[in-house]
């Protein structure tokens, strides 16, 4: 008879076969469980223990008893599964044969409230169960991934020394593992990764579009490849310099890639999640609506055909450009962390920024020599944005911010994300804006009201336009 396994690993996927092998490598014996499909999924768990030697003492299965009474009590479950409809349904038919005090961790990418309505659903059945964040992509997942918990503080504690042996360790050697609070704590720190990523990724396509203009694609490559030994180094910036440096015959692979990128929701979802907040995450949803855009590739060639671009024309230098991808990508930062404190307050998580940061530092597609700087700043700083660092390189690069937008116009180059930078920074440091003409107009049409700069009471105020139009 095989000896109870410590942990079950659920879906054996490119994530799940990752996280299973990272698991047994650090010596936790495994319950292996993926679905029996007749012609399309059969003997998957039993294929990838045979496949991987890590696996070898690893016990798998195709049907959820044997599975769940080869687990040691309490039961430890790590879920990998796409995220909605598939998790829902596989956790109606795992809960009901889970016993009080077992732990369940969805590792997917579940919208961070419907985490919340899981975790109280299960606590009411006495499962206790965690919302796991898990970034790093496939080779993250193997080597050591940034894990971002939150759910049941319970379970936490019974799980935390082994999640921690799994996970990346960052540059300080702590590892990039933590607990951010109750229901989808967890799930919402990862979905503001997500749409950090989606924004440092539209940054560098956008860089690109500019360098294009005075730089073959060699050049570019070698470019980008010098700025990974500067402050600006990122795993997204050496991975597009690796890319670049693909050829299929005499031309870089890339250009054989069709220009329509796709999302798998986690964008649209951060997006959204700063409307509700009242936040305005412009550069994540300006990335969100950059895919879009790519994704109409027949109206963009009709109106290629339509408009007339003007001959490129590059005035600029790699240095000013450098310079205006760091600004922009302070400001991208700056409004992920921000919109952790807004959602921190109004779900009374009391996110810690510093360790969010520390979580980030390494294991995930994020990393970057950045966010090991925003460790530190945030151990006594409460904004990217106020801190000196950003003075600093505001000071030295804001001309050239404006300079390199000027050329953007100038050569119809499309700066979505950078441009929303820069219209976000302009307009958080105006003193006094234009909001004034948006509260005449509400309230000419519709007597909404408004506060004047000089009245004492919080009442609202009608306009002198409230006696003519009634």
């Amino acid at each position: 008879m095989n000896p109870k396994a410590e942990w079950g690993i659920v879906g054996m996927g490119v994530m799940g076969t990752s996280l299973s092998r990272n698991f047994a490598s650090k010596g936790f014996p495994l319950a292996l469980f993926n679905r029996h499909l007749e012609g399309v999924e059969e003997k998957v768990a039993l294929h990838k223990q045979q496949l991987y030697p890590e696996l070898h003492l690893a016990q798998p299965f195709e049907e959820l008893v044997p599975f769940i009474s080869a687990l040691a009590s309490p039961r430890k479950i790590f879920l990998m599964l796409p995220a909605g409809k598939p998790t829902s349904l596989f956790l109606k038919e795992l809960t009901p044969l889970l016993d009080d005090g077992d732990i369940l961790i969805d590792g997917g990418n579940t919208h961070y409230q419907e985490t919340e309505a899981r975790e109280k659903a299960l606590t009411h059945k006495g499962v206790l169960f965690l919302g796991v964040g898990v970034s790093g992509g496939e080779e993250g997942a193997l080597r050591g991934p940034s894990l971002m918990a939150g759910g049941n503080e319970k379970a936490w504690g019974l799980v935390k020394d082994d999640l921690i042996k799994i996970a990346a360790k960052n540059s300080k050697g702590n590892p990039c593992c933590a607990f951010f609070g109750s229901g989808g704590a967890g799930h919402f720190v990862k979905m503001v990764h997500n749409g950090i990523e989606y924004a440092e990724m539209q940054l560098l396509a956008e860089i690109y579009s500019l360098l294009q203009l005075r730089y073959t694609s060699q050049e570019i490559q070698q470019i980008l490849e010098q700025w990974t030994t500067s402050s600006s180094k990122s795993y997204l910036l050496e991975i597009t310099a690796t890319l670049l440096s693909y050829q299929e015959g005499n031309e870089p692979f890339v250009n054989f890639i069709l220009d329509q990128a796709s999302n798998k929701g986690t964008g649209a979802w951060a997006s959204t999640a700063g409307i509700s907040l009242g936040y305005p995450n412009t550069m994540m949803s300006s990335a969100l609506q950059a895919r879009y855009v790519s994704s109409m590739k027949v109206a963009r060639i009709q109106n290629s055909k339509k408009f007339k671009t003007p001959t490129p024309r590059g005035e600029f230098t790699t240095e000013q450009i450098k310079k205006c991808y760091d600004l922009s990508r302070w400001i991208n930062h700056h409004q992920g962390f921000e919109m952790l404190t807004v959602a921190s307050k109004a779900y009374h998580w009391e996110l810690n920024l510093s360790e969010v940061a520390a979580v980030w530092a390494e294991g995930c597609i994020i990393k970057s020599d950045l966010m090991d700087t925003c460790i530190t700043l945030f151990q006594k700083e409460h904004s990217l944005l106020q801190s000196d660092p950003f003075k600093v390189l505001l000071d030295g690069g804001k001309e050239e911010w404006k300079i390199i937008l000027q050329q953007a116009v100038a050569n119809e180059v499309s700066l979505i994300t950078m441009q929303s930078a820069w219209s976000y920074f302009i307009a958080i440091k105006t003193e006094k804006s234009s909001a004034n003409i948006i509260q005449a107009q509400r309230d000419y049409f519709g007597a909404h009201g408004f506060h004047r700069i000089d009245q004492l009471s919080d009442d609202l105020l009608h306009g002198p336009w409230s006696q003519s139009t009634s």
